[in-house]
């Protein structure tokens, strides 16, 4: 049985893993091999998310007085908690992809900025485009827009010159 100040040390590595967090997602891995949940935490971790299976009870108590209070209320039963420090839409696509794929277990919920995500909204969640999706679209967009621009002052330029030579012409039969 777990001492108090074991479960005093547990609740100060929870608070740690919440302290700079965007997104929270809680699932429900049961039934999953030690295999296969090494490999969710792996895949995690790439994304700049950390994974933590912890008592409910303690998640409540390392929770209570950050924005991430409303997991009490999602984290029934067995959890696992991810934890999303950069993209909020990437931890998500993670836990939503790998329940798929795996055909086992469950998306209970989630809170963003101080939020609680239905199940249903942290599948909408991972299916937004990541940050790096969006910042590429829009730097293309700027790209192209510069590139546009850039070729109607050459237009331009290019008809000046044309209209210079042609009033050269005509001042000039001789030349």
């Amino acid at each position: 049985m777990p001492t108090k100040e074991h479960k005093a040390g547990v609740v100060s590595d929870l608070e740690k893993l919440f302290e700079n967090g965007k997104v929270a997602i809680v699932a429900d891995l049961s039934g999953y091999t030690v295999a296969e949940l090494t490999r969710f935490r792996r895949s995690v971790d790439k994304h700049n998310a950390r994974c933590k299976v912890s008592k409910n009870t303690l998640l409540k108590i390392a929770t209570s007085n950050t924005e991430f209070k409303a997991i009490d209320v999602i984290a029934k039963g067995p959890s696992t908690v991810v934890v999303g420090y950069d993209d909020p839409a990437q931890p998500a696509k993670v836990v939503v992809d790998f329940i798929k794929t795996a055909k086992k277990g469950a998306v209970k919920g989630g809170v963003f900025e101080g939020k609680t995500l239905s199940a249903d909204e942290v599948k909408a969640l991972a299916e937004l485009p990541s940050k790096d999706e969006l910042l590429s679209s829009i730097m293309g967009g700027l790209d192209s827009g510069a590139r546009n621009i850039a070729g109607l002052l050459e237009a331009v330029i290019r008809d000046v010159a044309v209209l210079v030579e042609e009033v050269a012409k005509k001042n000039n039969p001789a030349a």
